[in-house]
């Protein structure tokens, strides 16, 4: 579990192997390339890719939901693979007899999800081999108008009896998580690089896989990373999909040692064991 001003991030990311991203707070987990016990719960899962090691794991999602009887989850996914990943499902029914109901929603990158009045997410294009995308979570809030500044109570109550909208909304990013991607799919967002948390995938860490060719892959090299320092600005700075190559421990060397000093004391690298649900 990391812990990052306030907001938990916990689940599994290993490059190839599973990737499935909890986030407690906001009720929602990110891919499921393996399912955890609390992940389980999540009404809104929301896909980068269709990959294996990130989706690998939905009909288990979709049926424990199922068994523990719980309405059908919400799985938005990247617009283009919605009727394949039906077809996937269909074909598990066939098999296994069941009904192993789901929603998949297409959400195309700039089109706002809302998780709750106070709260959004809002896919962005990222650059993996198959179609891919990132989401940007926002909080949301209401104030009062700008042409409404400085009014007393009775101009504000009569301007909304007369039907005139007295509030508008503004939003606040919280947190960002690219998925898989090129370097090209996070330096093309600047509001992702300026979210105050940013949980950004570093396949291939060391000299033994060079930047080229993790671009060639459609991963990030921690060597990007390092050279981007100046313009991420991110308050903490959460790596993910690390290689399975890389044990814990030179993966947390590598981090320290490759990056700049200063970038390396807001980042935390997420190098996990896998626990799948017991169910």
């Amino acid at each position: 579990m990391f812990e990052l001003d306030g907001l938990e991030v916990s689940g599994v990311s290993v490059g190839g192997v599973a990737s499935c991203i909890d986030l407690p707070a906001l009720k929602v987990c990110v891919d499921v390339g393996v399912i955890l016990d609390r992940t389980v719960a999540r009404d809104v899962v929301l896909i980068t890719h269709a990959h294996a090691d990130h989706l690998g794991s939905l009909v288990q999602h979709v049926a424990q939901r199922g068994l523990r009887g719980m309405p059908p989850a919400t799985y938005v996914v990247p617009p283009g693979i919605e009727e394949d990943v039906e077809a996937l499902l269909e074909v598990w029914r066939r098999l296994d007899g069941g009904e192993l109901a789901a929603n998949i929603r297409p959400l195309p990158p700039g089109e706002p999800l809302s998780l709750r009045p106070d709260l959004q997410v809002t896919p962005f294009q990222t650059a993996h081999r198959v179609p891919s995308q990132g989401y940007l979570f926002e909080r949301v809030c209401k104030r009062l108008s700008d042409s409404l500044a400085g009014a007393n109570r009775a101009e504000i109550k009569a301007r909304r009896e007369a039907g005139e909208l007295i509030h508008q909304a503004t939003r606040e990013p919280i947190l960002a998580i690219t998925g898989d991607t090129s370097i090209d799919g996070l330096v093309a967002h600047p509001e992702v690089m300026a979210a105050p948390r940013l949980v950004v995938e570093a396949t291939f860490l060391d000299d033994r896989v060079t930047p080229e060719r993790a671009a060639a892959f459609g991963h990030i090299h921690l060597d990007e990373l390092a050279a981007l320092a100046d313009r991420l600005t991110c308050e903490h700075l959460l790596i993910n999909h690390v290689s399975a190559r890389h044990s814990p421990s030179e993966a947390r060397r590598l981090v320290e040692e490759r990056l700049p000093a200063e970038l390396a004391a807001r980042t935390q690298v997420m190098v996990s064991r896998i626990r799948p649900s017991a169910g």
